[in-house]
């Protein structure tokens, strides 16, 4: 569900947001838009980073896994991050 949010910002900040968005050729709103998009990807990668570093079994089980596909792509002739093939 979409929701509208209404942001007030001063008026040094709102010239400020202007201009990197008139920098950028883009709309103040998709402008804001993707700085609070970066914003939520930054959070999220800190809090995958802490649940990481506080489950390394975890962790450790998906790097096995994904080497084992990265090797079952190369026995299989496919491409694959090492770009090799057995």
């Amino acid at each position: 569900m979409t929701r509208t949010i209404t942001l007030r910002l001063s008026d040094e900040a709102y010239e400020a947001v202007k201009r990197y968005a008139e920098a950028e050729h883009t709309s103040m709103n998709a402008w804001v838009e993707g700085l609070l998009d970066a914003e939520d990807m930054r959070r999220r990668c800190a809090a995958h980073g802490a649940w990481v570093q506080a489950n390394p079994a975890a962790a450790r089980a998906a790097l096995a896994f994904g080497e084992a596909n990265q090797q079952a792509l190369a026995a299989a002739g496919l491409p694959n991050l090492a770009g090799a093939t057995e």
